[in-house]
């Protein structure tokens, strides 16, 4: 099946990509095209008008500047899996992008516009929730910064204006003591999550958890924290014991759903574990302590 027809207007800037959003009716953003292309060609989505943001080269760039890691709005899936710089310094960001999708999709499919997507099966809503990020928004009342606890309202729902863009998604750059990592459990190469947990942790000089992020993936209606689990971690020193607790906390937060990959419970498990698996790998890449998890 084909798509059905529309529009197809291509700015070479921000200011006119914010100009189509607001004279046009409804229109939809086409960054990396890996979800919206598949639901065009089955006709599951039917824009009168799309706004392809490909051809505005000041938004593609992954680095870190005044202390952010920043990714423009039509950074790869792949940039961010082959950067050094992530490599060596954002371990959740590292583990998450070889886990998405197969090569075709990553090497297409946006950072960005997965966020604004709002899947709650989407990685990098967790990385960002755990690393206290942010996304900037402009529209045609000017710039504005989303935290990541504000972005995510509904599945594919946010708190972004419909005549806004997400022009660029930000991480803090890690400080001394911190460490990140990412763990997914899915059937099998290129499926969604069917839970994944990405932890953040900040070690002070005593080696006590000064500070604590996690995200949760496909198990609530959008990614979400596990604000217990955090508090529960803070002024502690890493241990296997203190990871068990935090996992079983962070299970109780979740909201799974029972379907075809498994019933509710079982994610609820798979939450507990993957939690502490990443919490292990976080400390183990702040320097001081390795994993031990229960099964």
């Amino acid at each position: 099946m084909k798509a059905a027809q529309f529009e197809h207007h291509e700015p070479t800037t921000v200011d006119e990509a914010v100009s189509l959003l607001e004279s046009l009716d409804e229109p939809t953003i086409l960054a990396g095209g890996q979800s919206l292309v598949p639901m065009l060609r089955f006709r599951l989505a039917r824009p009168d008008t799309v706004v392809d943001i490909n051809g505005i080269d000041s938004l593609d760039y992954l680095h870190e500047d005044n202390g952010y890691l920043k990714m423009g709005a039509l950074a790869r899936h792949a940039d961010v899996e082959d950067s050094e710089v992530v490599a060596d310094h954002y371990g959740s960001l590292a583990d998450a992008a070889p886990l998405i999708a197969d090569p075709q999709i990553r090497n297409r499919g946006t950072v960005v516009g997965s966020m604004a997507q709002a899947d709650p099966k989407g990685d990098w809503g967790s990385v960002l929730l755990a690393h206290d990020g942010e996304v900037v928004a402009r529209g045609p009342a000017g710039e504005r910064t989303i935290p990541a606890d504000q972005l995510f309202l509904l599945p594919y729902d946010t708190s972004l204006g419909e005549d806004e863009l997400i022009t660029e998604a930000r991480v803090p750059a890690p400080v001394d003591g911190e460490g990140s990592a990412y763990h997914k459990l899915k059937r099998k190469t290129g499926d969604y999550a069917m839970a994944g947990v990405a932890a953040r942790v900040v070690l002070d000089d005593d080696r006590r958890i000064e500070e604590a992020g996690i995200g949760m993936t496909a198990v609530d209606i959008t990614n979400a924290r596990a604000p217990e689990a955090e508090d529960h971690l803070v002024g502690e020193r890493p241990s296997a014991d203190l990871f068990e607790e935090a996992g079983e906390l962070a299970a109780e937060a979740s909201n799974p759903e029972s379907d075809e990959h498994g019933d509710a419970a079982y994610k609820e498990r798979m939450v507990d574990v993957l939690t502490q698996r990443a919490l292990g790998d976080a400390v183990e890449r702040a320097g001081v302590v390795k994993r031990r998890v229960t099964q």
